[in-house]
């Protein structure tokens, strides 16, 4: 029988993240959308990213 690997601790994790995502106002979401949509657009511009 296949042994899978105990994933209870991420399942807790991903649990509070939502609990807090949950409580965060409309405004902070929206904020978060617009966040992602231009993390989105830069990672599929391609462009290289200085790190130093």
């Amino acid at each position: 029988m296949k042994k899978y690997p105990n994933i209870s601790e991420t399942i807790k994790k991903k649990e509070k993240h939502r609990r807090r995502l949950s409580k965060l106002s409309f405004e902070e979401k929206i904020e978060m959308v617009f966040k992602l949509r231009e993390r989105k657009r830069f990672i599929r511009s391609g462009q290289v990213m200085n790190t130093a």
